[in-house]
This record gives structure tokens, sequence and C-alpha cells, in this order.
């Protein structure tokens, strides 16, 4: 059995929910679908200190539930646990396929965020789940008191790498540069912090242990030299990548696979808008994707009145 919303949402992190409150505040009967449980990849992140109205910061995850609970109070209805597996275009309508049923639809918001890219080395993968991990609030806490590396020089490597300060041992930074790209006030925090040292221009080869984690061995960018370093576990934070391949000929990506758009945040098929950091931009922030979330829904309630809905045509559009 199909069942019918005027509009969908896949994705519930801060786009996907803020996309969900101003659809619902609008009149719009809207669905939100979630593959696993709304919050999105902020729920990973230990401490938001940049989201205007929390000047002592908040927890990703504490964050997140707050803004759930904002979509839930406003009517929204969240599906969980239901992954999109595929979405096509017929007579006007979409039809979302996901692992949970079979939805249609008049317009679509794309908010799936992205996932963390790997490094593609030998041990990453035969290491998952023992030694190997690409979040440090999930994970941090089965190191306490060990040696860990964590891979990367932007802010969620520099932040994670803070996080573990305080339960491990040792942190090492393992970075492929000599200088970081995380913001400054970060990295001023983790250049003070005692337990982090910073391995320069140093590039992992490979990870090598027996049931778990022993070392990773790092290559000198410049020298060439290689040497192996001593841990008991390995926190990866080299890039993300979008959560795209449901979308099909639907949209255009760049190489990365990130979905291209307009101001509108519109894709080229109509009725399909894409939110958050999906999408090709500059700036991957929780307060960029909510500015994403509010614009797409704005622009996607438009297209619902304008071309698919006649009970709505004397009806005017409206967002407080």
């Amino acid at each position: 059995m199909t069942e019918f919303h005027e509009a969908i949402i896949i994705g519930g992190g801060p786009a996907g929910l803020t996309a969900g409150i101003y659809l619902i505040r609008a009149g719009i009967d809207a669905l939100l679908l979630e593959k696993i449980i709304p919050g999105g990849t902020p729920v990973n992140t230990w401490n938001v200190e940049n989201y205007p109205g929390f000047p002592e910061g908040i927890s990703g995850r504490e964050l997140m539930e707050l803004f759930t609970a904002h979509a839930r109070k406003t009517g929204l209805t969240i599906k969980e646990f239901a992954e999109v597996e595929e979405i096509k275009k017929e007579a006007g309508r979409f039809v979302v396929k996901t692992s949970e049923g079979r939805y249609e639809t008049m317009g679509i918001i794309v908010a799936t965020g992205t996932e963390p890219a790997k490094m593609g080395i030998p041990g990453e993968d035969d290491f998952l789940g023992r030694g190997i991990s690409y979040c440090a609030t999930c994970d941090g806490a089965f190191f306490r008191n060990l040696d860990v590396a964590v891979i990367g020089g932007g802010d969620a490597a520099i932040e994670e790498s803070l996080s573990l300060a305080n339960i491990a041992k040792k942190v090492y930074v393992i970075h492929r540069r000599d200088t970081l790209r995380a913001q400054k006030v970060i990295q001023e925090r983790a250049f003070r912090n005692e337990k982090i040292e910073f391995l320069w221009n140093k590039k992992p080869l490979k990870v090598v242990g027996k049931d778990q984690v022993e070392h990773i061995t790092v290559e000198d960018t410049k020298t060439g030299e290689q040497i192996e370093v001593k841990i008991d576990g390995v926190f990866v934070y080299v890039g993300a990548k979008p959560n795209t391949s449901f979308l099909g000929n639907l949209v255009k990506k760049d190489e990365a696979g990130f979905v291209m758009t307009d101001e509108a945040l519109f894709t080229g098929t109509e009725g399909l808008y894409i939110a958050g950091d999906v999408r090709k931009k500059s700036l991957r922030q929780i307060s960029t994707a909510v500015g994403d979330g509010a614009l797409a829904a704005v622009n996607l309630e438009k297209y619902i009145l304008e071309h698919c809905c006649p009970k709505y045509h004397n009806f005017p559009i409206h967002f407080q």
C-alpha cells in the first residue's frame, strides 16, 4: 500500500528538522523519513560552541534532542529506521521507495547530510569496531587511559581530540600538513593541552594489529620516512562524503557527489529541493543547515501551492 503526503523530507538532521517545522507551520502535510534516528551528524559532536543562543556551549546530542522535540511538538511525523532506497518521478508525483514501505508525494526536500570518509588504507576495514572509529563521542569511553590517534586537522578532528584528551592517556593528532584547518580558538586549546601531541606532515599508511589495533604506520610527506606509532585506537576525521546514491539522475552532482542547486536550493527537477551538508556549498555548519532547511521549506511550499494543490490557491504563503 502506498502512503501519500504533500511533502516528504528525507533526513532528520538540523536541515531536515527545520524544514519539517516550517512546512507543518505552513499547513503542509509533511512526513520526515530518517534512516536511523533524528539528529544527524551533530549528535556525535562533543561540544557545540558556535550555535547562537548557547553561550556556554551545548553537546551536539542535547542540541539535536531539542530540535527533535520542537519538530514533534509542531506536529511533524517522523518515521525512524526508514532508509530511502530509490526515488522516481511519475506523472508529476514522486514515488519514494524505502526499507519500510512506499510513499508518494508532490515535493521532496533531501537533507541526508554526509557520512565519514575513509582513509582507504590497509587495516582500516579489518579493525572497524576493534580500534578504528569515526566517532569519539560514541566510542571514546572504550579507550580510557589508553593511547589513541586522531587522523585529520579540521574542526571535527581537533574538537574530538580535545574530547578524547579527557579520557585517554595520550592523543596523537596525525596531520598531513604542518598547519591545521580548524578554527583558531580550538587550535589554541589543543596546543595548550599536555595530553595532545601533533605529528605534522604525516600521512597514515596502514593500521596493524592482531585482535585489536596495535599501531599505525605513518609516512613523512616531506622526507618519505616511515615510523610506527604505538596506539590502541584510531579516530578518523578526514572528510565526509554525501549520502546521495538514491537520487539517481534526478539531480546534478559535483565530482565528490555533492548535489548542485541554485540559490533557492532548487535542483532542476520540479518539486525537488536540497538542504544542508549534502549540497555543494562552502560552509557546513549547524547554522547553515538550519538556514537551508528554512529556505528549502519556503520554496517547496510555494511550489506546492502554485502547482499541485488547488485547495490552497486562495491562501497566502506565510511563515513566522
